[in-house]
């Protein structure tokens, strides 16, 4: 007969390893956060639209598995991104800023792997 504090531990575990897979993605996903913003420097306001996505796969995630700072950085991005018009030129102040926010999730993802190990 397998104990409940077997099956604790055991999903304790799981989520743990569900929350380092999930840093390890956000890492990677701020590369694709840079591309974006490169993206949007060269007039597509199309990117604006895919970094509301990044965003928000990171806030549901993140807030899931407990990350609550991460996700409430990813919900600025998501946000700021959703407010601005795919028709229009991309606004050099709106990138910028946009910038300032993915920065600002970059260190907080870093800081997050740096205190699981």
């Amino acid at each position: 007969m397998i104990n409940i504090g077997d099956k604790q531990a055991a999903l304790r575990d799981k989520i743990a390893v569900l929350a380092e897979r999930f840093l390890q993605r956000c890492a990677a996903d701020m590369a694709t956060g840079r591309e974006l913003l490169d993206k949007l420097k060269g007039g597509s306001a199309g990117a604006f639209k895919e970094m509301e996505q990044l965003a928000h796969r990171i806030v549901g995630t993140g807030s899931s598995l407990g990350f609550h700072s991460l996700s409430t950085h990813a919900v600025s991005i998501e946000r700021f991104a959703e407010a601005q018009s795919p028709d229009a030129p991309p606004d050099p102040e709106a990138i910028a800023r946009l910038g300032e926010y993915l920065a600002q999730l970059e260190s907080e993802i870093d800081l997050l792997v740096q205190a699981r190990r």
